[in-house]
């Protein structure tokens, strides 16, 4: 039978069992949603499939890259639908140039777009399924300054949702004094004071990481030593300040150098996820993955509270992830479990953050911004010190003009 002469293949009739087949193996819910589009009868068909279609696995953080020219905006791309594959994702003109320094869930962004900032930035919080906008301040006011001064936040994270009452805001920010500080504010604030900054640094310690764990913000330094500020007395005239301070662990690095250090909170722990690249040149890209539990020694005394108090803790390093998923950003690191639906996705999984790093030497953020080091680490028993798959989507040039990636938080 010649080409002309065979019959159209029936897609617009594919049976329920079928499209029940077909549907099962497509995990990722945009993915079900463009299936859905392809035509009417399947549209039809997908609502009375039988037995019901499966419920896709619990959401993943969507990888988030910018376009290298600005003009389109943000593509993502998710895991469920094997990270290579990219969904088009809209955002206003005035967002599409915009920095991103974090986020949070319920798919809100942080960004510093154009304004009054010292770059020329505003900092905003938007989330990106209704576009509402929560302004966020720019500057801090000194009382012996006549001016309040400029500032650039570069990580951000929240007490609890944005839109909830009460909420807190907690930043590692850069100003012209110094880099990589602390400072609180309430949500909407524009401008924040020295009274509420509550900074405790030495002048040389630098926050790497930041996380709200327990009714506490949690600051890790370079030293991988932890700073403590419970919530309730953020904003007392005498805030509590604690330090849980680290035994410092032997290292095995002389050879590799130590590019971040994340918290992550996982099944009800404390971890500390250290990336690492092979040499000690600059620019390496990330090769291997370090994950440590928070340890308490135990001299069976109970300790005091005091308003400054010390707690002696250890990092007990891990050997394997046992099922986890740990998604690592600034501010915006998250736990998952393999064994809720995702099959075989153990590992670490990672973004090109290096500008932070940039930021606190008084180099950055240098334009254009890194965005080729995303990938997965992953380790299986046989592997020494296991391996980093590249499978996030390279989007042209390696650099963008405007932003470094980022996780959007389902």
């Amino acid at each position: 039978m010649s080409a002309a002469q065979s019959p159209r293949r029936p897609w617009p009739h594919l049976s329920d069992d079928l499209q029940y087949e077909i549907v099962r193996r497509i995990p990722c819910e945009v993915d079900r949603l463009h299936m859905s589009r392809a035509c009417r009868s399947w549209r039809v068909a997908l609502t009375k499939t039988e037995p019901p279609a499966p419920a896709p696995p619990p959401a993943l953080p969507w990888l988030l890259l910018p376009e290298v020219d600005g003009e389109h905006g943000l593509t993502f791309s998710c895991a469920l639908s094997g990270w290579r594959r990219t969904h088009p994702f809209f955002l206003p003109h005035a967002a599409r140039r915009a920095r991103c320094f974090g986020s949070y869930d319920g798919a809100w962004l942080f960004l510093a777009v154009d304004g009054q900032g010292p770059r020329g930035e505003d900092h905003v919080l938007v989330n990106l399924n209704n576009f509402e906008y929560i302004d966020l301040p720019n500057a801090i006011f000194h009382f012996d300054w006549i001016d309040p001064e400029n500032v650039d936040i570069v990580a951000a994270t929240l007490s609890r949702a944005p839109t909830e009452q009460g909420c807190i805001v907690a930043g590692i920010i850069n100003s012209f004094l110094s880099h990589h500080q602390i400072a609180f504010w309430h949500m909407g604030d524009r401008l924040f004071s020295e009274a509420e900054q509550t900074v405790w640094l030495s002048p040389l310690e630098q926050v790497e990481d930041l996380l709200y764990l327990d009714e506490d913000f949690l600051f890790l330094t370079e030293e991988e030593h932890i700073r403590v500020c419970p919530e309730l007395t953020i904003f007392h005239e005498y805030p509590e300040r604690i330090l849980w301070r680290f035994q410092r662990r032997r290292r095995g690095e002389e050879e590799e150098q130590v590019l971040a250090r994340y918290l992550v909170e996982s099944r009800g722990s404390l971890l500390m996820v250290v990336r690492l690249a092979s040499g000690r040149c600059q620019n390496l890209p990330t090769s291997e993955f370090r994950v440590f539990q928070k340890e308490k020694f135990s001299n069976g005394e109970e300790e005091e509270e005091d308003a400054f108090q010390f707690h002696e803790y250890y990092w007990s390093e891990l050997d394997k992830l046992e099922g986890r998923m740990l998604f690592v950003g600034r501010g915006c690191s998250r736990s998952y479990e393999a064994a809720d639906g995702h099959a075989g996705m153990e590992g670490v999984y990672f973004l090109d953050d290096r500008s932070f790093v940039e930021a606190a030497i008084g180099d950055a953020p240098k334009l254009p911004y890194r965005c080729s080091d995303n990938g997965k680490w992953s380790k299986s028993p046989s592997q020494s010190q296991g391996q980093v798959e590249r499978c996030f989507p390279e989007r042209g040039q390696p650099r963008s003009k405007y932003s470094p990636p980022v996780w959007i938080l389902p």
